[in-house]
């Protein structure tokens, strides 16, 4: 198991460890609910240490990206974030990404951890004949994120330089150290992602937690699932395409050169399975449960818990189109009993909006 550079403040901190991509990760400190509130009420304090963080440079690096990314990225302005996939040659996702512009000729990749090495792998198949550097950095930058409402009454007054704004970076310092502040996250709230050298990180983590709750995975996860961001190995991978997926909002369909495009367009033009969302009273639904519409298997469960903001169970699953429609009635069967669910577009909870889309 590989260890943040954070891992042994988590310790002291009596923090509650699990595996995860290959790392020894906090799952919570206070508890999930606690620290999920935290979030959703003030802010709170995450080690994201094991995300990769790779680095393109040199005349040829768009050119690399547009070769397997479907989004547009030459508009992309220096210090100006965009959230995109990286394909296959058969259109499937091998890893959702945030791109960065650097530079006009530099990309920072923040990828997921248990897909840095499949990233990395497919970069380099895709350089050939193209004047470009690829670097992984991941081992010497650290990366802490804020979340929450309160995130720039803890964060902008101890850094110099100017605060961001959504989906966009600004370099700044930290007792002279260089921070990068990213506003961007994976919670349903606005906050930001601070990268720095990762021998600097543990005296910034322990000044954030005096401002700021530390938060384990537990809680990064029902913070996302009720803002239904998609998570890597449960609703996307490389068998499932970004139409599929929900996000084919990150193609630029007038492209004539998409990696993967004859299946992207399908997908479009004859809509298969789609991913959606389900609310249900009465129980918590979890990964792998049963989906049924008129006493037929009709999919499963990819991702459920407790929706711990909206007050009742929510879960996101593949369904073919014509069931994937707003309101359809289904079931889904936890622990043996078939409750009662429906069909909820996500997301079911955006900034303080509860929704409140479930079976009377």
């Amino acid at each position: 198991m590989r260890h943040s550079p954070l891992h042994a403040l988590h310790q002291r901190t009596g923090a509650r460890f699990t595996g995860f991509a290959g790392w020894d990760m906090p799952l919570s400190f206070a508890g999930t609910r606690a620290e999920h509130e935290a979030v959703r009420s003030a802010a709170g304090l995450f080690d994201l240490c094991h995300m990769g963080r790779l680095h393109l440079s040199g005349p040829g690096a768009l050119a690399l990206l547009a070769r397997v990314t479907p989004s547009e990225l030459a508009s992309l302005a220096a210090g100006h974030c965009r959230y995109t996939v990286v394909l296959n040659a058969e259109g499937g996702i091998v890893d959702d990404v945030i791109v960065t512009r650097t530079a006009p000729e530099g990309f920072d990749l923040c990828v997921n951890a248990s897909r840095r090495e499949a990233v990395l792998v497919h970069l380099g198949g895709h350089a050939h004949g193209l004047e470009v550097a690829v670097r992984d950095r991941s081992a010497a930058i650290a990366q802490i994120a804020v979340q929450g409402p309160a995130t720039d009454r803890v964060v902008r007054p101890l850094l110099s330089g100017p605060f961001p704004a959504y989906m966009t970076t600004a370099r700044g310092e930290w007792r002279g150290v260089p921070v990068t502040v990213s506003r961007t996250g994976y919670t349903g709230e606005l906050g930001v992602e601070l990268f720095l050298p990762v021998e600097s990180a543990p005296d910034l983590w322990e000044t954030l937690r005096q401002r700021a709750d530390p938060c384990g995975l537990g809680a990064r996860d029902t913070l996302r699932l009720e803002a239904g961001y998609p998570l890597y190995g449960s609703e996307l991978s490389e068998s499932v395409s970004p139409v599929e997926a929900g996000i084919g909002w990150v193609i630029a369909w007038d492209r004539d050169d998409l990696p993967g495009g004859g299946r992207l367009h399908e997908d479009r033009e004859a809509p298969g399975r789609r991913l959606i969302g389900f609310t249900l009273e009465g129980g918590v639904p979890r990964h792998g449960c049963a989906v049924y519409a008129d006493d037929r298997p009709v999919g499963e469960v990819t991702s459920g818990n407790m929706g711990l903001s909206v007050g009742h169970g929510v879960a996101l699953g593949y369904l073919s189109a014509a069931l994937a429609v707003e309101g359809t009635a289904v079931g889904i069967d936890v622990r043996g009993r078939r409750l009662p669910a429906r069909v909820t577009r996500p997301p079911f909870y955006r900034q303080g909006t509860v929704r409140r889309e479930v079976t009377p």
